[in-house]
């Protein structure tokens, strides 16, 4: 009984927010494609592959510090504030030695006092701590506009870029961390920050852990078969866009697609048993295909505050390596 009223209390929980975010997503202010740019979209990009979908540029940015920094994006689009990336960086008591973390937030998060305090934590293990501004969010967030709105408005097109720049920029990311002395470099990520750290985990090599609290494992599920696709869903039928045309792109923007470029045994999956944008059955196929990585779960639907917390002790039981001796 009790078990059922918790998921009932979850999944208003989930409705609620998810109402709101449709209101936004209404605005239409991502702006539009038909399914012709669309299919030229996804077809030139899936002939020339994840490696170059991907593609990190020869020259790493230098000057990563202390502080709140932040660098020429290598991928540019229509808004002039998304063309560059943030960092806040805390650095561990070895300074920019230190092993580092990189903290990927959510879908429209709009505050980071929480990642402040996980970077304290870590600090005081060891870690040096970085927080990633993802597209269209914060800092890179265009005026007039709410933190995330553009990622997810209604526009495909724009939505596949933003992955491609966040993950690209997460890879060089870690790259100018290692340049700077970092020994090891892990990955941190919830719902929306999950799925772009999933996505690093299969196309750059050398990263030390991926913790990965309820990323979206498939586009389409989360706009076809969950609460919080009920606008996107009705704005792309408007248009044409039925869901096999829009899973064409799937093999390069869905982890569930990649294959893990480090040890599965270094990366956690935790689930949300209520959670319909990245549903349980989804995450656990998510863990066994990439050779059974840790798989948890924890009671609430997509909207919570166990996720974090959680993904924090599990990951630090099941990894204590991570953390000897730091």
């Amino acid at each position: 009984m009790i078990g059922r009223l918790h998921g009932l209390q979850s999944r208003m929980v989930d409705t609620t927010a998810f109402f709101g975010i449709g209101i936004w997503q209404l605005l239409g202010r991502a702006g539009r494609h038909g399914v012709e740019e669309w299919d030229r979209y996804a077809e030139g990009w899936l002939s020339r592959g994840g490696e170059e979908f991907y593609r990190v540029p020869e020259k790493i940015p230098e000057g990563l510090s202390e502080g709140r920094v932040s660098f020429s994006s290598p991928l540019k689009g229509d808004r002039e504030e998304n063309n560059r990336f943030h960092l806040r960086v805390w650095p561990g008591p070895k300074g920019m030695r230190s092993p580092a973390m990189v903290l990927l937030h959510s879908l429209f998060s709009a505050s980071d006092v929480g990642y402040v305090h996980w970077a304290s934590v870590l600090n005081r293990l060891g870690w040096t701590a970085v927080f990633y501004d993802l597209p269209y969010h914060f800092r890179r967030r265009p005026k007039g506009t709410w933190s995330g709105e553009l990622i997810f408005g209604g526009n495909l097109i724009r939505s596949a870029e933003a992955i491609r720049q966040a993950v690209t920029e997460v890879r060089i990311v870690t790259r100018m961390l290692k340049a700077s002395g970092a020994p090891e470099v892990g990955l941190w990520g919830m719902s929306l920050g999950g799925w772009v750290a999933g996505l690093t985990l299969c196309h750059e090599p050398g990263l030390a852990c991926g913790w990965l609290a309820q990323p979206i494992p498939d586009v389409a599920t989360a706009i076809w078969d969950s609460e919080g696709g009920w606008v996107l869903r009705r704005q792309m039928e408007e248009r044409g866009l039925d869901r096999k045309r829009v899973e064409k792109l799937l093999p390069l923007v869905c982890p569930s697609h990649g294959k893990l470029q480090l040890s599965s045994k270094r990366v956690l999956v935790v689930g949300g048993s209520h959670d319909s944008v990245a549903p349980p059955f989804k995450l656990r196929a998510l863990s066994e295909g990439w050779g059974g990585a840790h798989y948890r779960e924890v009671g609430q639907g997509h909207i919570g505050y166990q996720a974090m917390p959680s993904t924090w002790r599990w990951g630090r039981e099941l990894m204590p390596e991570l953390f000897i001796g730091k």
